[in-house]
């Protein structure tokens, strides 16, 4: 009899331990240190108490790893919502910033259009233009070599309309545009001088540039003491103008004006936009 009385009583415990089990795996299980299924909770040692706050695991489909904000993770395949990141300052003169390596894609993303100062500017020195593009320009040629302002200047006078040249080769990073600025004076403001030009526009393996456009002349401001730098656009010739072309910049004094004045031109380049 006692040993029925054993068994039954082994049998009845067999039946609650399964029953509280099955409800204990039936309930959201809450561990010290805020950890629960499938949540990690914010928990409170001194009263041992779960919060309220929580993060929700995501759903796994392959093996992975929880990110720790002391140590150093790399993250595959991750999608970032609208990130904020931000440079953590560790002194008054030295800011740690975040280092981004390899290529951006994606729509929104950092281009040329948001980079500023994308123009860029060859010179082109006095000194090397030549009268006409056969000989080295003199005191004597004319145009001529003549300091004016405490600045050397190629002179035109009255009457003279003898082109002067120079050739450069269109930069590497050229994107886009291409046109001229002149610097440049005049002895007389009664009636303002104006700047004719044209370019002959080459490039490696191809025939030779046998004709240029004569562009529409660009007058100054008409004042005597004061520099002014006008802008010589090419309406025609630079239609197809690209990277490694050579362009031969030419211009002369338009003397359709009535002006009497001399043509000082101080400087000389040329500007496009280029890439990043």
């Amino acid at each position: 009899m006692k040993k029925l009385l054993k068994w039954k009583a082994i049998i009845i415990l067999a039946l609650v331990a399964g029953i509280a089990t099955l409800a204990w795996a039936g309930t959201v299980h809450r561990f010290p240190y805020g950890i629960a299924n499938p949540y990690w909770y914010d928990y409170t040692p001194s009263t041992r108490t779960v919060g309220t706050y929580y993060m929700a695991l995501p759903t796994l489909s392959a093996n992975d790893t929880a990110v720790g904000t002391t140590s150093t993770q790399t993250l595959t395949n991750k999608t970032l919502t609208s990130p904020t990141i931000t440079g953590a300052s560790i002194s008054s003169s030295t800011v740690i910033s975040p280092t981004i390596s390899g290529s951006i894609t994606g729509s929104g993303v950092v281009s040329a259009t948001n980079i500023a100062d994308v123009v860029r500017h060859v010179q082109l020195p006095i000194m090397a233009f030549t009268h006409n593009g056969s000989a080295a320009l003199t005191s004597s040629t004319a145009p001529g070599l003549e300091a004016d302002d405490n600045v050397m200047n190629i002179v035109w006078a009255d009457g003279e309309t003898t082109p002067i040249q120079i050739t450069f080769r269109v930069p590497s990073d050229y994107a886009s545009g291409g046109a001229f600025k002149v610097f440049a004076t005049e002895s007389s403001s009664t009636t303002p001088n104006q700047v004719d030009f044209d370019v002959y526009v080459n490039a490696d393996g191809t025939a030779a540039d046998a004709s240029a456009t004569n562009q529409t002349p660009v007058a100054l401001a008409g004042t005597t003491s004061t520099p002014d730098e006008i802008t010589l656009t090419v309406a025609t010739d630079f239609a197809s103008l690209a990277a490694g072309h050579w362009v031969t910049f030419r211009i002369w004094r338009d003397d359709t004006a009535t002006g009497t004045g001399d043509l000082e031109v101080k400087g000389g380049t040329f500007y496009y936009t280029a890439t990043q």
